[in-house]
């Protein structure tokens, strides 16, 4: 199983710290990681569900999603580690014994959101959260210098002052489930959920919900607990900030859309954490419109950006209709295919350079012509510019705010989209053209075009939409709305 797998990786990248040793174990790793991911995706949706282990492990649609984004990102990041990271040591950036404990945590932190979107438990998908924090945090402050250190303290700290709070509405969820399923793993399987969910005690749910959705929501970004983000981005190497940004996040929210399933079928109807999700998304989409126009450092440009696009899936998710639930699943996957390769392309130009300011990087088209061609790309699609996928999805999103009645907040949705495409547009032009400092040397392979993949599949859902993947984000959809 994958989740063995990502352990026995984890583990075995410790016995030696040779550079062919590693990229050997990595590659092996990778393709039993993605044969048995893609395996268990296949079965899922071709059987609507699919459980292992007598059902301790349990997959959905929604979790088919999920682990499709994890393995796919964590394949795409790795691979571009090999380079990457070597680079780093020929720098003297780190020491070579120091790359097997990269790689260590790297799997660390992969295994365990694998667990996240594996399991049936709601208890266990917050142990599964809460061991990201741990593994991540060493990634965030892998440099050890004094920037990291304190990056990695901001965030280990302000993700488990979150983590506690919905800590504290699993354990109320569990005081009100309990006298229906027993004190027992059971009060908290959202399989079994679903069938007492009218009976609940309102009082106790509400409360619950309300905790767990701020307490995921510090972890996925929301506005005003997002603090964290843009330090821990800009600060951990650009292969770990494509991981955080592209799927730790992602599986943060995973877990509001658990409750939120769940909150839909109990008395509380769909409305009560509906509204919250929208009011979260909207003012973590306004409060960084002016984060991207003012921001000096190209990392946390992107990490405000992830906030952005966190508030948007919150928006669609929020609504609760057919239409915006499906184009809010589709912009996940789109939004983790986009940022990973922002990052990484990024992550890659500021080895280069040497800098993170935007106002120090420049002549990017004149020095490395292929490395522009990504970044134009790259913005294009985390404008949700057409004929990119993300304009698909945000559209439908936006359409489905003028269905649902409300015209005021899809006005200003579009209002706060616009000026964040005009800032990202400023920022780019700034570092695309201009007079190259003359410090760098120019010149690069044109291998380094095979990191469009990610964004060529982005350009590719934008025209068009197999039919394969509108049947699982249907079923995705069926999932979030009406339970298991």
């Amino acid at each position: 199983m994958f989740i063995g797998v990502a352990i026995i990786a984890a583990v075995g990248m410790l016995i030696s710290a040779k550079d062919t040793y590693l990229k050997l174990l990595n590659s092996v790793a990778l393709v039993l990681l993605t044969l048995s991911g893609g395996w268990t995706i296949r079965q899922t949706l071709l059987q609507g569900s699919y459980e292992s282990w007598s059902g301790i492990l349990y997959w959905d649609a929604l979790s088919a999603l999920l682990l499709a984004v994890i393995i796919i990102i964590a394949v795409y990041v790795i691979l571009f580690s090999f380079g990457y990271m070597e680079e780093e040591v020929h720098e003297k950036k780190l020491s070579r014994t120091r790359l097997k404990w990269y790689y260590f945590w790297i799997w660390t932190f992969i295994a365990t959101m694998l667990l996240v979107v594996s399991t049936p438990n709601l208890g266990i998908i917050w142990v599964g959260i809460e061991g990201t924090t741990l593994a991540t945090t060493l990634l965030v402050g892998f440099y050890r210098n004094k920037q990291a250190v304190e990056a990695a303290w901001k965030y280990v700290i302000l993700c488990t002052v979150g983590i506690s709070f919905a800590l504290l509405g699993t354990m109320l969820l569990f005081a009100a489930a309990a006298p229906l399923l027993g004190q027992s793993l059971g009060a908290l399987d959202w399989r079994m959920l679903p069938k007492v969910a009218s009976q609940l005690e309102p009082s106790l749910v509400r409360l619950g919900v309300l905790f767990a959705v701020v307490g995921y929501g510090a972890k996925v970004g929301f506005a005003p607990m997002h603090a964290w983000l843009p330090d821990a981005h800009s600060q951990a190497p650009s292969p770990v900030s494509a991981l955080l940004s592209a799927v730790l996040l992602n599986c943060a929210l995973y877990a509001i859309l658990r409750w939120y399933s769940l909150a839909r079928l109990t008395t509380l109807g769909p409305h009560f954490v509906g509204t919250i999700l929208m009011s979260f998304g909207f003012l973590s989409l306004a409060l960084m419109v002016g984060f991207i126009l003012l921001q000096k450092d190209i990392k946390r440009l992107l990490a405000y950006s992830s906030v952005e696009h966190m508030g948007i899936l919150a928006i669609g998710f929020g609504l609760g209709t057919k239409e915006a639930v499906w184009g809010a699943s589709l912009h996940l996957l789109l939004h983790g295919l986009t940022k990973a390769n922002l990052f990484v392309i990024i992550g890659s130009l500021v080895q280069k350079t040497g800098t993170r300011q935007i106002s120090r990087i420049r002549g990017v088209f004149k020095m490395w012509p292929y490395t522009g061609i990504i970044m134009v790309f790259g913005l294009l699609s985390i404008t949700g510019t057409p004929p990119f996928g993300t304009f698909r999805s945000e559209l439908i999103i936006l359409l489905g705010l003028y269905q649902a009645g409300h015209p005021l907040l899809g006005f200003l949705t579009i209002l706060c989209l616009t000026v964040i495409f005009a800032g990202f547009l400023y920022h780019f032009l700034q570092m695309l053209y201009g007079k190259p400092s003359g410090r760098h040397q120019p010149g690069e392979s044109v291998s380094t075009l095979i990191l469009t993949i990610p964004l060529l599949v982005v350009l590719f859902l934008g025209l068009f939409i197999p039919q394969s993947l509108n049947q699982a984000l249907n079923q995705v959809v069926k999932v979030i709305l009406g339970g298991v």
